[in-house]
């Protein structure tokens, strides 16, 4: 069974980068959008199984595109990624529905198991 991930990042180089890490894991189905405006149309066409975000983006922010995916797709896990890792900021994502925060940098040999552990928790 394979997990459909779309992936939502601006940053072209965090885009290559995770791409190439999950590419190496045969049971992730990744689409990846560089706007949270990609993100919405590619919602539609893909029916992700989760949703990786970035939280800063210059188009919608994470937490604006979070509310978005669950008002097309309730119940849709999100995860984010951010380069703000205090608790608090964590905890602020944790309360609108994130499901799980990975914090940039991350080590794309882990990323996979990041994620998947972050899914079944």
């Amino acid at each position: 069974m394979s997990l459909r991930l779309l992936f939502v990042d601006d940053d072209p180089d965090i885009r290559t980068i995770v791409e190439l890490a999950l590419g190496l894991d045969p049971t992730i189905e990744l689409r990846v959008a560089a706007s949270a405006g990609e993100a919405l149309n590619a919602l539609a066409a893909t029916h992700p199984d989760a949703a990786l975000l970035d939280v800063s983006m210059p188009d919608m922010d994470g937490p604006a595109l979070l509310a978005a995916l669950h008002d097309r797709s309730p119940g849709l896990p999100v995860i984010f990624m951010t380069a703000h890792g205090r608790e608090r900021d964590v905890a602020a994502l944790r309360a609108i529905g994130a499901r799980g925060v990975i914090v940039k940098p991350f080590d794309p040999l882990s990323l996979s198991a990041q994620i998947l552990a972050l899914l079944s928790g």
